[in-house]
């Protein structure tokens, strides 16, 4: 019973966590959207840095049951634009591409769209929203993810197009990655473990008995189109998964026999979050 009661009241707390800096994000994106002509930001950085702040740092700053520990943020920092594509396990995987404070355009599924209040804010700040039930939409979606890539933005997107219930990276779908090759920009391969324990699919709260969660995300190299045998979207994406892939093999390989090399940890994210943010 004394479980099940501390189980519910850290649910609660780290939900409420989650909500307020979501809110907040709102309250003072908002006004910049309104507020800020579009001739002074016309890529809409500065609501997405906004979401970046309440998302990306405060809440991790405030929920003393996740560690999040960062790696190869210097990756960003090499110009750009490129098609940031990451494996999904959890919600809390939005909040862990945040944490990197880059500047970028979602792919989010459609059904986000339609959370009130954050409808117009995602929509004004330039985030694309994905209709995965209507494969004749696929042409809008990407048009729009050249569309920022052409302005120098890049592009965040969950390939797998769902959460994994399992923790093991699903078939990434090949037609993501037409973007890429159209505009001939570098994938960044992104590698999280960890959130599914945190928040799994279908669940409110955690897995197993305690709520003290570490995940991990590390940029890995980033794949040239010109780098592949055979240049085409299937190829990124099989060369893509299979980065994750191996990452997330070595993770667990440490964790079951020891680690193997030492892990940079950046929880401090403001300073990262900085220099992410300034390219």
């Amino acid at each position: 019973m004394l479980a099940r009661v501390q189980r519910f009241l850290i649910t609660t707390f780290e939900w409420h966590v989650v909500l307020n800096c979501a809110f907040a994000s709102f309250v003072v994106g908002m006004p910049l959207i309104l507020f800020v002509p579009r001739r002074f930001d016309p890529d809409r950085r500065l609501p997405h840095r906004v979401g970046t702040f309440f998302w990306g740092r405060l809440v991790w700053a405030l929920n003393p049951f996740w560690k999040l520990e960062v790696e190869g943020l210097e990756r960003l920092r090499k110009g750009g634009p490129y098609l940031i594509c990451s494996n999904h396990q959890s919600l809390l995987d939005v909040l862990v591409i945040m944490a990197l404070g880059s500047d970028f355009k979602w792919v989010s599924g459609l059904r986000f769209f339609k959370i009130p209040m954050f409808a117009h804010y995602m929509k004004a700040t330039g985030y694309i929203g994905a209709d995965l039930k209507n494969p004749f939409s696929a042409g809008a979606i990407l048009e729009e993810c050249g569309a920022w890539i052409d302005r120098g933005v890049s592009v965040g997107m969950f390939p797998e197009g769902t959460r994994s219930r399992t923790g093991e990276v699903g078939l990434f779908k090949s037609g993501a990655f037409r973007v890429a090759v159209d505009r001939d920009v570098p994938v960044i391969p992104v590698a999280i473990d960890g959130s599914r324990e945190a928040l799994p699919a279908g669940s409110w709260s955690w897995l197993g008995a305690s709520p003290f969660k570490r995940i991990r995300v590390r940029l890995l190299a980033p794949i040239e189109l010109s780098s592949l045998d055979q240049p085409s979207a299937t190829e990124l994406s099989r060369a893509c998964r299979s980065s994750i892939q191996a990452c997330l093999a070595q993770w667990r390989t440490e964790g079951e026999g020891g680690r193997t090399e030492p892990i940079r940890s950046e929880v401090a994210l403001p300073e990262a979050t900085r220099a992410s943010s300034g390219r």
